[in-house]
């Protein structure tokens, strides 16, 4: 299984406190199995439905987010995973990984 470093499809800022990226998906589109090594939290631009699957390929129920919503997520060791636009419209969410 090819997994990526990227976590995003654009590296918009990186020093040595933080990487932000900007991730935007075309309905259907995968991110790809990647991997999180730091903490991290998103920001959703414009909304739309998100499904997560793990790294042993088990998909999780498909989430409606919204415009403005921030979600954190703690990281111990690593979280490998992708990430499915199951929904209509185009996916966009901005991460911002701190390094630790």
């Amino acid at each position: 299984m090819n997994i990526s470093e990227d976590i995003g499809t654009k590296l918009l800022f990186e020093n040595d406190r933080v990487r932000v990226w900007d991730l935007a998906l075309a309905p259907g589109e995968s991110t790809g199995m990647h991997r999180h090594e730091n903490d991290y939290l998103y920001v959703v631009i414009g909304g739309g439905k998100l499904q997560g699957v793990s790294s042993d390929g088990v998909k999780r129920e498909a989430r409606d987010m919204v415009d403005g919503h921030v979600q954190w997520r703690d990281v111990d060791g690593e979280d490998i995973h992708e990430a499915i636009n199951v929904g209509d419209e185009p996916w966009r969410n901005i991460i911002v990984e701190l390094k630790g």
